[in-house]
């Protein structure tokens, strides 16, 4: 897979095949920073929007299927997130520090139906800080792994190679691939 170099405005995402000094769409100086892109994945990035056509359609037309969701048994939460969690979805669990996603995340290990294992990863905390506040919160189960990662290529591949049926990222701002050079962009 050939990796091609593109430069991205960090202020506002304009992108270039060239380093600038100055954005021409917003600009900033000395903006510019340097991506990693897949050859391949542009070029069939490229092919998918030429092959496929968007169709305008009326909404009251599209037919609802049942979507299957992954219940936690925690009754409020499950009523939030419409019944469980959607099979093959994310879900983005925000706040502010402190105020217990982590604690909720664990606890959701414990409570949740699924016939698998459960992979928990965090770019933040060790495994004996998760550890202990697995045990303060009696969180039992065999089937939750934990992988201390912030490297999201090797959470890739420890996905396809343990094959879990949920996957937990604590928390998605430490991840990194060594693909992208670019820091995360203003909003």
């Amino acid at each position: 897979m050939k990796l091609t170099t593109k430069f991205v405005c960090n202020e506002c995402g304009y992108d270039s095949s060239k380093w600038l000094g100055k954005c021409p769409a917003c600009g900033e100086w000395n903006s510019f920073v340097e991506e990693k892109v897949s050859a391949k994945t542009s070029k069939n990035t490229k092919s998918f929007i030429a092959e496929e056509k968007s169709e305008v359609i009326e909404l009251n037309k599209v037919e609802h299927k049942t979507t299957s969701r992954i219940k936690t048994d925690i009754q409020e939460l499950d009523r939030v997130l419409g019944g469980g969690f959607v099979k093959g979805s994310l879900t983005l669990l925000g706040g502010e520090p402190g105020i217990g996603k982590s604690t909720l995340i664990l606890q959701i290990c414990d409570k949740i139906n699924i016939d698998g294992k459960i992979l928990y990863v965090s770019g933040e905390e060790s495994a004996e800080q998760i550890k202990i506040r697995a045990d303060r919160l009696n969180v039992k189960k065999d089937n939750i792994l934990f992988l201390s990662e912030t490297n999201i290529d090797k959470v890739e591949v420890s996905i396809e190679n343990i094959e879990p049926k949920f996957v937990i990222i604590d928390s998605v701002q430490t991840m990194y691939s060594d693909e992208i050079t670019a820091t995360a962009r203003k909003c």
